[in-house]
């Protein structure tokens, strides 16, 4: 089944291009998961330095909400509802990429974000995220979001 490509599931989440940044969800659980992102020079996370630091911030939050959605309409129901609201409430212990880390990533670098620990409490949501290239450790945060499903 993986990985699956969002635009297959894009629809279940409020994000649209050209601000959907998760190319595919490479593996999904209820507490865990993938996702990849393959640098594009015209990527809106790109500035004419390279990567954007805070841009990580984005990817982990966007893979969390693909991840989410995956388990949602391939694990407990295929007729789940899209999100109606999804917000990124709170960051814990966030590194952003140093200007060292930066300078090695190109267009065309693939990105693994990694999500654990997922604990959910009604519609607040925390995890830890982590985005590497390969052995290099780019960014890392803890988050918290808030999501509301479409009655």
């Amino acid at each position: 089944m993986t990985p699956i490509p969002v635009k297959d599931i894009e629809k279940y989440l409020p994000h649209r291009p050209p601000m959907v940044w998760i190319d595919e969800v490479i593996s999904f659980s209820e507490k865990a998961g993938e996702c990849k992102v393959v640098l594009r020079a015209d990527g809106l996370y790109m500035d004419q330095h390279g990567l954007r630091p805070t841009s990580c911030l984005e990817f982990i939050a966007q893979a969390y909400g693909f991840i989410s959605v995956c388990h949602h309409i391939y694990i407990l129901d295929p007729n789940s509802k899209p999100l109606s609201k999804a917000f990124l409430a709170s960051m814990k212990d966030a590194h952003l990429p140093p200007p060292e880390v930066l300078q090695q990533l190109r267009p065309g670098d693939e990105l693994s974000i990694m999500i654990s620990g997922v604990r959910q409490m009604g519609p607040i949501v925390i995890f830890n995220g982590r985005i590497t290239r390969g052995e290099l450790l780019v960014s890392e945060s803890q988050m918290k979001v808030f999501k509301e499903y479409q009655q």
